[in-house]
């Protein structure tokens, strides 16, 4: 439910909105049009464009003509799109969409004379949280800790953000944890777990754990940043924190295949990966079904804390990702990309069974203590 300040603040505006063809992105603008906005979504591609109450403009971050053309007359910039890969041929191509796409987006911002911009970046640029201390953002990680070109470009995107910030723009930074649910349509890596999971490619567990957020309540938190959030501030919008083994026990609900037993060690998965890497380099039309990247997270949890997003913003998500999982479930099946299988619980019967389940995961005392401690 979208509260009332935000139809008040939003209704008759315009807004332009990066990446809403992608998953944050398009619930962003999905969100924005119920609040009575009207919204501009830019796009490399009209192609891709859903929903008709939405102005779709085609453009390339990296061209500033087109943003410049793009941005007119627009009060408010939400700046979703990122380049959300864990490995490219040409690890440049990241850098440009994510460090360059974003400053060009700015400045045309600044020409424009936007009001407000809220940035989306990634808890990937923060320390992270372990079980005794989780993650905040009030603590950045160093740059020797990113090993792979996501996180490199994504942090050097968001000091290129704060230098404008710390100048007096009216800039906000978001930091998404691993958002799950509908209309994930690459998929991203966290909704390949999913994926992978329902087609058995997951026979091995890594010692990680991940924050897991219901999409929409992200994106509604996109919303309260740009509302309620203070300039040059950021804010972490996660929703709970799951080992990755008690993660695919509410997928389980709808595999054929159940939770793994053992876990990979680390030697183990970083070969993998390394073989993995150089075969997407050999033939063209290979892709790397892990990174050296990917790795390198999986070395521990990624736990983090909402408390300052719930106390300034009033952002407050779901204690379970329970129907998040299963309407990512239900739009992967319907994509192709999930068996069929899968689908059969898509339906009453399947609901009833699948929370039913899930109910009697939360009632675990591990998972229990987890969650209590976590939530």
């Amino acid at each position: 439910m979208i509260p009332h300040d935000l139809h008040h603040f939003f209704v008759g505006q315009h807004v332009f909105v990066t990446g809403a063809s992608g998953f944050i992105g398009s619930h962003v603008a999905s969100l924005l049009v119920k609040t009575g906005a009207h919204v501009r979504a830019f796009t490399r591609s009209t192609k891709e464009r859903r929903d008709s109450s939405i102005d779709w403009v085609e453009g390339d971050l990296l061209r500033r003509d087109s943003i410049d053309a793009a941005t007119k007359d627009c009060r408010y910039v939400f700046h979703v799109a990122g380049d959300y890969r864990f490995w490219a041929r040409d690890p440049r191509e990241i850098f440009a969409n994510n460090v360059q796409g974003t400053i060009n987006l700015l400045e045309a911002a600044k020409r424009r004379g936007v009001e407000k911009i809220v940035c989306t970046s990634t808890t990937g640029i923060l320390e992270p949280g372990t079980l005794d201390r989780l993650a905040s953002e009030g603590r950045l990680a160093s740059p020797s800790q990113f090993k792979g070109p996501y996180k490199r470009s994504k942090f050097r995107s968001y000091l290129e953000v704060k230098q404008r910030a710390d100048a007096g723009w009216p800039i906000v930074t978001t930091l998404p944890t691993a958002p799950i649910g509908p209309h994930d349509v690459r998929p991203t890596p966290t909704g390949m777990i999913v994926v992978a999971f329902l087609n058995g490619r997951i026979p091995l567990l890594a010692r990680t754990g991940l924050n897991f957020v219901d999409v929409r309540h992200c994106a509604l938190g996109h919303l309260l940043s740009m509302a309620r959030g203070k300039s040059g501030e950021r804010y972490l919008l996660g929703g709970i924190n799951l080992w990755l083994c008690d993660f695919l026990k509410y997928v389980e609900s709808y595999a054929r295949y159940r939770t793994p037993r053992f876990y990979a060690p680390h030697w183990l998965s970083f070969l993998t990966a390394c073989a993995s890497e150089t075969a997407a380099q050999v033939w063209p039309n290979w892709t790397p079904f892990v990174t050296r990247e990917s790795v390198q997270m999986s070395r521990g949890p990624h736990f983090s804390s909402n408390a300052k997003a719930e106390n300034e913003l009033g952002y407050l998500p779901t204690s379970s990702v329970d129907r998040a999982i299963y309407d990512a479930v239900e739009d992967f099946v319907a994509r192709g990309l999930a068996p069929v299988a899968a689908g059969r619980f898509c339906s009453a019967r399947g609901r009833r069974r699948f929370f039913r389940k899930a109910s009697r995961h939360r009632a675990d005392p591990k998972l229990a203590a987890a969650l209590s401690r976590h939530s």
